[in-house]
């Protein structure tokens, strides 16, 4: 992630909550950073747009796991839903001989329902109110299923990751140009969940505390820390889950935050590291009984 000038900042509170902190200490597969298993005929493509890049691999559902290493393509600028849909075509194209002519399943960092994108924090103004499943579809000739990242991150944490076996309230925080949210629910990745947009300070919290601002304000891990620990607090405020998870491009070095972090509930990072958007939109493509639309 590009560091930018320092400029001055001041750290937030910290939290007030008064919680244990469980981090996961063991060794992670590197799914994010292209490791890889054997094609198989399961493969099913996954993308995963962001407001800084748009990255796809083909997965084998059978185990959660990229089939080839990803490709990603800088979010373009203006990033208009046409100039998105050039990029993902690209992706589709470069994967053709891997998933054949089967469904596609594509996350969209902000509200989606029923196919439609609701709201558009880190993208361009012109994908709200679009009927994305749509206007790709027609696009790529195939079948297409567009849901929010983190929501996508969330299921597939629940089947793939940290979350499988966890049978109550999961909550899947995802850190990267903003802050993306997803719950689920014994299993069951819910929609309309957007709590990056909480007010802290007369201000988005993913103003102060998504990881492009610790880059952007050059702060140290503690001082990050600091502001989310405050976010973290109002979340678990309102919502009880029995477990938090961090995804997102931090996801990959937990060493160096998730101590930090200080929550009632336990707390990890995502098994499917930065790679579980991907995987949550391939599971999503072709079950639709695991997500609610």
């Amino acid at each position: 992630m590009a560091r930018a000038p320092k400029e001055s900042t001041t750290a937030q509170p910290k939290s007030t909550i008064n919680a244990v902190v469980k981090p996961t200490t063991t060794a992670r597969p590197k799914v994010a950073s292209g490791a890889v298993r054997p094609r198989t005929n399961r493969a099913v493509l996954g993308i995963d747009v962001g407001g800084s890049g748009i990255k796809g691999a083909p997965v084998d559902l059978t185990v959660g796991e990229l089939t080839k290493p990803r490709l990603r393509i800088e979010t373009p600028s203006p990033s208009s839903p046409e100039k998105c849909a050039d990029v993902i075509d690209a992706i589709v194209k470069n994967f053709a001989g891997d998933i054949g002519t089967g469904p596609i399943g594509i996350t969209y960092p902000g509200v989606v329902r029923d196919g439609t994108t609701l709201t558009a924090a880190n993208v361009d103004k012109g994908w709200i109110g679009r009927d994305a499943d749509a206007m790709l579809e027609e696009r790529l000739k195939r079948p297409v299923t567009v849901l929010n990242d983190a929501q996508a991150a969330v299921l597939a944490e629940c089947k793939f990751g940290s979350a499988k076996g966890v049978d109550g309230l999961v909550m899947m925080l995802t850190f990267g140009t903003g802050i993306g949210s997803g719950l689920a629910y014994r299993g069951v990745a819910l929609p309309g969940i957007e709590l990056g947009h909480l007010i802290m300070h007369g201000r988005d919290a993913e103003h102060l505390a998504a990881a492009s601002i610790k880059d952007k304000e050059n702060l140290s891990w503690k001082a990050w820390a600091e502001r989310v620990n405050e976010y973290l607090a109002r979340i678990e405020h309102m919502l009880w889950p029995e477990l938090i998870i961090v995804g997102g491009g931090l996801s990959d070095e937990p060493e160096k935050f998730l101590h930090r972090l200080k929550t009632r509930a336990p707390i990890t990072t995502a098994k499917l590291v930065n790679g579980a958007g991907i995987v949550g939109a391939a599971i999503a493509a072709t079950a639709q009984r695991n997500i609610r639309k």
